[in-house]
């Protein structure tokens, strides 16, 4: 079993890379371990969803992968949802694209463009079909994101996207880690854990070391599951 786990930043796949050790391989942004039967390349890719791609795209030119995971924080916008808990966004769509109309806003699936209406979208969506159980997945909570290039923080704004799309949560690279694996039909999972809410910027109020370590709780979680299913 090979697997690639992706993260945005240093600091999301460091604890990780910790309960990994020891490193077999390392390039500038991959670093490989054997953990039990299974081997993992760690992937740091940038912030971003222009960053990862890029970097998804390039490194699954080197080599096949059984699952592909990315990993890393988000907002949510349901402040029901605890901060730490950690979530399997199956359904995400890039927020942003799309036209505007004076004061209204037009999403890309409301704009006939027939791309987006086939795989891997589903008028616009992606919706990932991967059989979470075989992976052992089934069971962590399900949730909708958006990625949008810029993190939602004005009353107005977050009140119209939450309208729109009735979003769980947002990232800013998760759709285009979902478009590049389903497009390569990678069986694959974005795993979230909750830092903030989406509301005023106020880092205060965030707990990313928190997130952080119940990510690397969960995903290791995951691959302690798939090392024992052999």
């Amino acid at each position: 079993m090979k697997i690639l786990i992706l993260t945005a930043t240093e600091l999301e796949a460091r604890p990780l890379k910790e309960k990994l050790k020891p490193i077999i391989e390392k390039d500038v942004r991959i670093e490989r371990f054997l953990y039990g039967g299974i081997t993992i390349d760690v992937l740091v890719s940038g912030i971003g969803m222009v960053a990862k791609a890029y970097q998804l795209g390039r490194y699954l030119q080197k080599g096949k992968y059984d699952l592909a995971l990315n990993v890393g924080i988000a907002g949510s916008f349901n402040k029901e949802t605890p901060i730490g808990s950690v979530v399997n966004v199956v359904q995400d769509r890039f927020a942003e694209m799309g036209a505007q109309d004076g004061d209204d806003f037009i999403g890309i699936a409301e704009m006939n463009f027939e791309e987006f209406k086939t795989y891997p979208y589903t008028n616009g969506i992606l919706r990932n079909g991967t059989d979470f159980g075989k992976f052992g997945l089934d069971d962590m909570k399900k949730a909708n994101g958006i990625t949008a290039n810029t993190i939602h923080g004005k009353h107005e704004t977050i009140s119209r996207i939450t309208k729109k799309f009735n979003p769980d949560i947002e990232t800013m690279g998760g759709a285009a880690f979902l478009f590049v694996c389903m497009s390569e039909k990678i069986p694959c999972a974005q795993i979230r854990s909750i830092s903030n809410y989406v509301e005023v910027r106020d880092r205060l109020k965030w707990k990313v070391p928190l997130a952080i370590a119940q990510l690397t709780q969960e995903v290791m979680k995951v691959i302690e599951n798939i090392n024992r299913k052999g």
